[in-house]
């Protein structure tokens, strides 16, 4: 190619690549428009008809399968571009019940209106759609997941909605199947400037109330909106039928909201109503800015009656509401600068938040201020002064930290004024998935409580705290340290709870130190420690709370000696608490334990508390009985049954005690019972039995209680049993006095008063006890009559009996002002010495005026006679008064008499007076006393002038005793000051009618009483000898005015007593007649030391010494002594003495005081050939050597006794004939031993017995047609009040005449066997034998109870032995008076004191001291004689024989020596006779 062709080619190449650029460029827009046409023409074709008819079964699958439901689209027709038409829609899904029926839907827009840039719907239409609403019951929440990309609001072009017309909505609710009809028009525009319009028009089509209408503005470039919102929610609509609200709770609601203006200071009214509860009016602001919005809230709430009904009248105001806040939405931070809730005069409340939602933060303050006119709400029960609240949050938006405070000042309850009152509770903000901590603090102080008693229970300042601390996920609590304190009181404990907040295990513990902090509420002097515990607690709405229960103390006491001893210092209860879901309460306290009563209970509260059961075994100690009552009971056993209505429930009490000891008597077998019954009014019954053995007797007792409304009633009242009936019904009207009914003792028989001390062996009593209402006032009347009671005495002592006691007596107004109406009468009351003939009481008027009138006489000693005659006026009031206006009292011929009336006045404030003048034989007695009104001081007199002994000691049996009595005595005290006494005493001319001719003694007697030394002097002389002295000094600083008689026991005492002369001088007026002392005594004692450590020294001296027993004969002749005594006991080391004749006693005594009052003392006795008896009918000498050692509680006596001689004289020691005394109600051995025992109980003294009796002979029984001689040995053993004897005696010779024969005494013995008491067996047998006959008679068996055994050999019939023995022939050969003496034989031997005795009514007829009629083979005999002095016999006699017929003289010289003279029709004899005992 050339140079100049180059250029050219380059053009060339230029023009084919551009046009091969532009026609690519046209294939490409070819290519693009023929795809636009195609993809047009492809997506015409697919929205039309037929294709979406194709496209329905996959679009049904699809759907079907993405919502797990059967999806079904109907007939299509049209076109998306031109319109479309459906004839249904279904849609219907089984797992939730969701169903959805839509019917003839149609819809139409313009599609060319895109190419504007505008999406316009020109008609969205549907007929009718039903909807079933889905079941959500039982279903899972499923969260959602939320994404964290965001995306801003773009509108790429504008949306109008010209028309929606959903012509009929149907809406099922599946739970309640209601069915609703609504209708909804509406249309919106929203444009690309962002200015938008919408309203929307919802409108029921039944006769529901639900509808929504709204219409909203929105002008984009100007940023304005204009909104307006009207709704209802009907009470039976959809909203709250699907709320699940019932109709008669749910109510209708208006909302209203309003509003204009720019975005960034928007306003409007919010008006929301619900019919019956409220109302909000509020004006409302929204502040829009690009990325933050702001809001206000300012307006009010009301309530209406459907609240404010149930709400106090404080509470009936307006509530003030305050929101302000704002949301950035580009750090999505939500805060609240301002919330206020305020009501006037009740409450107000400020808060501020800030919730950062991106972080999830939050931290938050509240502070409030409770008025104190909301002390209303609790009727003023507790006021303030000021209570504020504070909360804060801050931390994780889903568990912040959190801090509550609540401060309280001069808050007031009704017991108590609290100066501050503190809580506190605190819960940080956990870390990570730590555990949650939290804590609860709270304290008063400055409390000031009006009851003393709670002050010193709860002190000035109590405190309360806990820490908790709980999972991370809520699973499990763990509450510790939990702490409640108060002085001297804590509790304390741990608990653990899981996540539904049941206590799965908890342990409370209260301590309290001093349990004198419950004295002043309790009303008890308590003291000690205690503790309760519940451990083991566990609780849960399922299983309901168990735990078990421990209470405990130490060193208790209740300041009530009875309590401190049924309790004692450690008494315990443990067992279980449950409290069911159901509310059944169960306390089961498996062991009760105190000091004298232990057991289970357990009560059982169900049927949510309308039940009740009770259900206790409880042992009762002996110590539970007051000892001091003198009552104590054997182990007894309580049970209790209860079960039934709590407020009504029936049941069983019992008491079993094996025996009761009361009074000295044993109460055997004792049973109470209680039955409680219900009616089916609810009144109350107590059904009271009981039972139990006194002796060997039986008693029941029954009592019906009933508690009805109008009254209480105590029906079927008795006491029966062996001596004892007793009855009554009785009731108290309302429940208040006066009462109504009767209290009749039909018999009570008075040995019944035996079993409780009082010894009575027969005679009855009788009463009746009557209630009668008077109007509103009580009238009591008593009638009682005692007859025939006597009392049992020992068989020497003198009866005491009342033989006829009788009481009448009315009280009326008897619990108000009682007026009085009594008499009583009695007649042969005899209590020794005193025996009363008749008695005469009354009593008149009111208590305070009482006229009473005694008229008595009787005798004194059995022959002195005395009588009383009183009439004198009581008054009882405030102040008590006694005037006796006459007042005769004759002794003999002595008289005591009232010279004026007698007054004595004890008043209210204090003042006493007493004023007596009385004439007392020949002499005076005046005594007056007058104290001050508010004991400022007491002054007293007393004189007795002139009374003559003489008649005095008369009538006291003392004949020839005299002397003058004069005494005079002074009390002066005032307050402050020792009081000052003085007695001055004396009686002249003592003198006795057997020392007549003797110088009369002369007693003397000074006491002074000054400034609390009290000092004295006695004397008993004469001018001759000055028999007695004693002086004395005693510190006394007592109080008469002030009742103080406690002396100072360290002040010094002093005292001295001489005694020295003859004792026959003064013996004479010592009331002894049976004894006669004399001799030489001298006695000197000392005391010294302090009133609490006395000591005293001295000693005694007697010589020359003479004692005779003038009933026993017992003479103890030179007797001597000497003995020194002081505080440490006595000492007599020598006493000797002779019987007057050639016996000797030699004996010592030491006695020492021991510390504690304990006595010990030794005393020995050496009796050689001593006469212990020398009476006629009993004399005997004996050998004695005797030791007893021992205290004040018993003795040892051990004794070794020789007899050297005896005789025993049965003619005087038995009396003549034997009179047959009736004795019934003997005792058994039982009752005897019983007797005994008490008997060793009450003399509680016992002498052990270890003593030896040896009679070698010489023991001489005679009298009563015998004469025998004794011998043998005793061992005594046991004790002095139950002596054992075991030994024999034996007869060595003797014979006994007996129905005018001698029998020789053989072979005979009495034994002892050791019994109690004695009771000797009886082996005692004489020999009579004549010349074809052996006959022998005898007595055999016990002492008590003697056989009378005769019999013979050959053996023959009583009487032919007896016939044989007299007459010396059989039976049937006896004449007529020989059969006579036979009859009189067997009833002497057989002891009949009744019977035939001819001989013996011959001899008492013609009286003579003996008659004999006797027979022989001389032929019968007759002797008559008496005893013409004593000593002195003479008798004559006559027979059937020549020289059988005479006189006798006998005459006794001495006891062994008597001369006789016989002379008869032969011959005439004299002789002397002697008798040797042997």
């Amino acid at each position: 190619m050339t140079g100049a062709e180059q250029p050219s080619s380059k053009a060339s190449q230029k023009t084919r690549r551009s046009r091969s650029a532009s026609r690519w460029g046209r294939y490409a827009a070819y290519g693009l428009g023929g795809a636009v046409l195609g993809v047009t023409g492809i997506v015409t074709i697919a929205g039309t008809g037929p294709v979406l008819r194709a496209l329905t079964p996959m679009i049904n699958e699809t759907v079907s399968t993405a919502t797990d439901s059967t999806f079904e689209i109907g007939r299509i027709e049209g076109s998306l571009w031109t319109g479309l038409t459906l004839d249904r829609l279904l849609m219907d899904r089984a797992g939730d019940g969701f169903h959805l029926e839509l019917g003839s839907a149609d819809f139409d827009w313009s599609p060319l209106a895109l190419l504007g840039g505008t999406l316009k719907v020109n008609h969205l239409g549907l007929q009718s759609a039903k909807v079933v609403l889905p079941n959500t019951t039982g279903l899972e929440e499923v969260e959602e997941e939320t994404s964290d990309s965001e995306s801003g609001l773009s509108l790429p072009l504008a949306v109008a909605i010209d028309a929606v017309a959903l012509r009929e909505i149907a809406l099922i609710d599946p739970l309640s199947g209601k069915e609703f009809l609504y209708g909804l028009n509406a249309k919106a525009a929203v444009g690309t400037n962002l200015s938008a319009t919408a309203k929307i028009d919802l409108h029921p089509l039944d006769d529901g109330s639900d509808r929504f209408d709204v219409d909203l503005d929105f002008d984009g470039p100007d940023q304005r909106l204009a909104a307006k919102i009207d709704g209802a929610l009907g009470r039976e609509g959809l909203v709250m039928t699907l709320a699940g609200v019932a109709p008669d709770v749910a109510t209708d609601i208006d909302i209203k909201l309003a509003g204009n203006g720019p975005a960034n200071d928007w306003r409007g009214t919010l008006d929301v109503g619900a019919d019956g509860y409220g109302a909000l009016s509020a004006d409302i602001g929204v502040q829009l800015s690009s990325d933050i919005l702001a809001f206000t809230l300012d307006g009010g709430l009301e309530t209406f009656d459907r609240i404010s009904d149930q709400l106090p009248e404080q509470l009936r105001k307006k509530i003030d509401l305050g929101i302000g806040g704002a949301f950035d939405a580009d750090h999505q931070r939500l805060s609240f600068d301002r919330v206020s809730v305020a009501m006037a005069d009740a409450v107000a409340i400020s808060a501020t938040a800030d919730l950062d939602l991106a972080e999830s933060t939050v931290a938050a303050k509240l502070d409030g201020k409770i008025d104190p006119a909301l002390s209303a709400l609790v009727d003023d029960a507790v006021t303030w002064g000021q209570l504020d609240l504070g909360v804060s949050a801050k931390g994780d938006l889903a568990m912040p930290g959190v801090e509550v405070t609540i401060d309280g000042r001069d808050v007031t309850t009704p017991v108590s004024t609290i100066a501050n009152v503190t809580v506190r509770a605190d819960m940080p903000e956990p870390e990570n998935d730590d555990a949650i901590t939290a804590s609860l603090m709270a304290s008063t102080s400055g409390s000031d409580w009006q009851d003393t008693d709670l002050a010193a229970f709860l002190g000035t300042g109590q405190e309360l705290s806990l820490n908790a601390l709980i999972s991370s996920d809520f699973s499990s609590v763990a509450l510790r340290d939990m702490l409640v304190s108060a002085p001297q009181m804590k509790l304390h404990g741990d608990a653990e709870l899981d996540g539904a907040f049941a206590i799965t295990t908890a342990k409370l513990t209260g301590d309290v130190a001093d349990l004198s902090i419950f004295a002043p509420i309790s009303g008890l002097d308590l003291s000690g420690q205690g503790q309760v515990t519940l451990g083991n607690m566990s609780w849960s709405t399922e299983a309901g709370l168990k735990s078990d229960l421990a209470i405990s103390t130490t060193e208790t006491g209740f300041g009530i000696a009875d309590l401190d001893r049924i309790v004692g210092p450690s008494p315990t209860i443990t067992g279980q608490v449950a409290l069911m879901p159901n509310l059944d309460l169960t306390v089961d306290l498996a062991s009760v334990e105190t000091a004298t009563v232990k057991g289970p209970v357990r009560v059982d509260i169900t049927e949510e508390f309308e039940r009740l059961a009770v259900v206790g075994d409880l042992d009762v100690a002996p110590g539970t009985v007051p000892p001091e009552i003198g009552v104590s009971i054997a182990p007894a056993k309580l049970s209790v049954r209860l079960d039934g209505d709590i407020s009504a429930p029936p049941g069983q009490i019992e008491l079993v005690v094996p025996s009761v000891e009361a009074g000295g008597q044993r109460f055997d077998k004792v049973a109470l019972s209680t039955r409680m019954e219900w009616s089916d009014q609810a009144v109350l019954s107590l059904l009271n039995r009981g039972a139990f053995t006194l002796g060997k007797h039986g008693y029941e007792l029954a009592a019906n209680v009933g508690l009805p409304d109008d009254g209480l009633r105590v029906e079927g009242i008795s006491l029966r049993g062996d001596y004892l009936v007793l009855r009554g019904d009785l009731m108290l009207p309302d429940y208040a006095t006066p009462i109504q009914g009767n209290i009749v003792l039909e018999n009570l028989d008075a040995e019944l008063l035996g079993d409780f001390g009082v010894p009575f062996a027969n005679g009855t009593v009788t009463a009746d006890l009557g209630f009668t209402p008077d109007g509103e006032r009580q009238t009591v009347t008593v009638s009682a009559l005692a007859m025939g009671l006597r009392m049992i005495v020992e068989s020497d002592g003198n009866p005491s009996m009342i033989e006829d006691v009788e009481l009448d007596a009315t009280v009326r107004d008897a619990f108000a002002a009682p007026d009085i109406t009594a008499k009583l009468e009695g007649r042969d009351i005899v209590f020794s010495p005193v025996a009363i003939d008749d008695i005469s009481l009354d009593v008149k008027g009111g208590l305070e005026a009482l006229d009473i009138v005694l008229n008595t006489s009787g005798l004194y000693q059995g022959n002195v006679p005395i009588s009383a005659d009183l009439v004198a006026d009581i008054a009882l009031g405030p102040d008590i008064s006694v005037t006796a206006r006459k007042f005769d009292f004759d002794v003999s011929d002595q008289a005591v008499t009232l010279r004026r009336p007698l007054q004595f006045v004890m008043a209210a404030n204090g003042q006493q007076k007493l004023d007596v003048d009385l004439a007392v034989g020949s002499g005076q007695l005046v005594a007056r006393m007058t104290q001050e009104a508010g004991q400022k001081s007491i002054k007293g007199d007393v004189s007795l002038d002139g009374v003559d002994l003489a008649p005095w000691g008369r009538i006291a049996g003392y004949d020839g005793l005299s002397g003058t009595a004069n005494l005079s005595a002074n009390l002066r005290e005032s307050r402050g000051t020792l009081p000052a006494v003085q007695v001055k005493g004396r009686i002249t001319g003592i003198t006795a009618k057997a020392v007549k001719d003797l110088e009369p003694f002369e007693m003397a007697l000074d006491i002074d009483l000054t400034k609390g030394i009290l000092k004295g002097t006695a004397n008993l002389a004469n001018s001759d000898i000055e028999a007695l002295s004693a002086k004395g000094t005693v510190p006394l600083a007592i109080s008469v005015l002030e009742q103080n008689f406690s002396p100072d026991l360290s002040a010094p005492v002093s005292a001295s007593v001489r005694m020295n002369g003859q004792i026959a001088e003064f013996w004479p007026y010592v009331p002894a007649p049976d004894h006669q002392v004399s001799g030489k005594i001298r006695l000197e004692l000392d005391v010294a030391g302090t009133l609490d450590d006395i000591g005293w020294n001295g000693n005694l001296d007697l010589s020359d010494g003479h004692y005779e027993n003038l009933v026993y004969g017992t003479i103890l002749d030179q007797l001597a002594l000497k003995g020194e005594f002081d505080q440490n006991g006595l000492s007599i080391p020598s006493i000797t003495a002779t019987d007057g004749g050639n016996g000797s006693l030699d004996a010592s005594v030491d006695l020492k005081m021991k510390d504690g009052g304990e006595v010990a003392y030794e005393v020995t006795t050496k009796l050689r050939n001593f006469a212990l008896s020398r009476v006629d009918e009993l004399r005997f000498w004996a050998d004695v050597d005797t030791k007893v050692n021992g205290n004040q509680n018993g003795a040892d006596i051990k004794s070794t006794v020789a007899v050297q001689r005896g005789e025993v004289d049965l003619s005087l020691a038995l009396p003549e004939s034997v009179p047959t005394i009736e004795i019934s109600n003997l005792p058994d051995e039982a009752e005897k031993e019983k007797a005994r025992k008490a008997a060793d109980k009450d003399t509680g003294f016992v002498g052990n017995l270890d003593v030896t009796v040896d009679i070698p002979g010489r023991l001489f029984v005679r009298g009563k047609g015998l004469d025998s001689e004794w011998g043998g040995s005793l061992e005594i053993s046991g004790t002095t009040d139950d002596p054992r004897i075991v030994g024999q005696l034996s007869a060595l010779r003797g014979q006994l005449d007996i129905i005018g024969k001698t029998f020789v005494i053989k072979d005979s013995k009495i034994t002892f066997a050791g019994g109690s008491p004695p009771d000797p067996m009886l082996d005692i047998k004489g020999i009579y034998t004549t010349t074809d006959l052996e006959v022998s008679a005898g007595f055999q068996g016990p002492a008590s109870d003697p056989e009378l055994v005769l019999s013979s050999n050959p053996s023959l019939p009583e009487d032919e032995i007896l016939s044989q023995v007299l007459f010396g022939k059989s039976q049937g050969s006896l004449s007529a008076v020989e059969a006579v003496q036979l009859a009189s034989a067997l009833n002497e031997l057989s002891g009949g004191g009744s019977g035939l005795d001819v001989v013996g009514s011959v001899r008492r007829f013609i009286g003579a001291d003996v008659l004999q009629v006797g027979g022989g083979e001389d032929g019968p005999e007759v002797k008559v004689g008496k005893y013409l002095s004593e000593g002195v016999y003479v008798g004559t006699k006559a027979g059937a024989t020549p020289g059988s017929s005479g006189v006798e003289v006998e005459i006794e010289v001495t006891p062994n020596i008597s001369v006789t003279s016989e002379s008869t029709e032969i011959d005439s004899k004299a002789g002397v006779q002697y008798r040797l005992d042997y």
